[in-house]
């Protein structure tokens, strides 16, 4: 029986067709992660949302993992993108808080890449096989290869190198925050009472002040 609402798939036979039923199973994947979370993003779950069969998605990816890694690859293209282009629009070289506020702006409303990346290395990578990671650590640093430029001009006493560094621990710190800032019901009542007001953070607020403070150290050294 085929779920409400969703599309009747006939057999992929052209590229485009597969194509198609790839971003249909990714896109899939995306709603539950938001939905669901993680836990309730698995291989059953993704069938029905994408209104497949479970052995269909295996025509296509080898495992849940291999699908939501796919999925962040797609999520990094767009945060990338993001990220550059507000890059591009500072005005001042060497503006720290600038460059900090691009990269703030750019994750804020990043749910899917912030809960993927922060997965990365606790859970996909441990259930993948190596020719899987190599593929994805490869296309990932092709994706954000563009930020890097864009920040070595923003910063030019970092290095190419260096900036490719800075980036990558500003993204594992940043994506590890969104959990803890977008907590759960029962915590957001907790956090309401006076004595734990303290420990409230908010997602952009704290990334930024990550981001500066990371950067303006950074340079003080280089």
């Amino acid at each position: 029986m085929v779920p409400p609402n969703k599309k009747t798939w006939k057999r992929a036979r052209k590229p485009e067709q597969k194509a198609e039923r790839i971003d249909a199973i990714l896109e899939a994947a995306g709603v539950l992660l938001e939905e669901q979370g993680l836990d309730g993003t698995g291989l059953n779950a993704i069938a029905r949302q994408a209104g497949l069969s479970k052995p269909n998605l295996y025509v296509y990816f080898e495992s849940r993992e291999a699908i939501l890694l796919q999925l962040l690859l797609k999520e990094s293209a767009a945060w990338a993108k993001s990220f550059k282009r507000r890059l591009d629009q500072i005005e001042k070289v060497g503006d720290v808080d600038a460059v900090a506020c691009a990269f703030a702006d750019s994750l804020a409303r990043r749910r899917r890449f912030c809960t993927l990346s922060a997965a990365l290395a606790s859970v996909f990578e441990h259930n993948v096989g190596p020719e899987t990671v190599a593929q994805f650590k490869r296309e990932f640093l092709s994706i954000v290869q563009p930020c890097v430029a864009a920040l070595s001009q923003a910063l030019p006493e970092l290095s190419d190198e260096e900036s490719s560094r800075a980036l990558a621990m500003l993204v594992m710190s940043a994506t590890g925050m969104w959990a803890h800032c977008h907590p759960s019901a029962s915590v957001e009542v907790v956090l309401k009472q006076p004595e734990f007001e303290h420990i409230k953070f908010d997602f952009k607020e704290t990334v930024f002040d990550l981001a500066a403070c990371f950067l303006r150290g950074l340079l003080t050294g280089a």
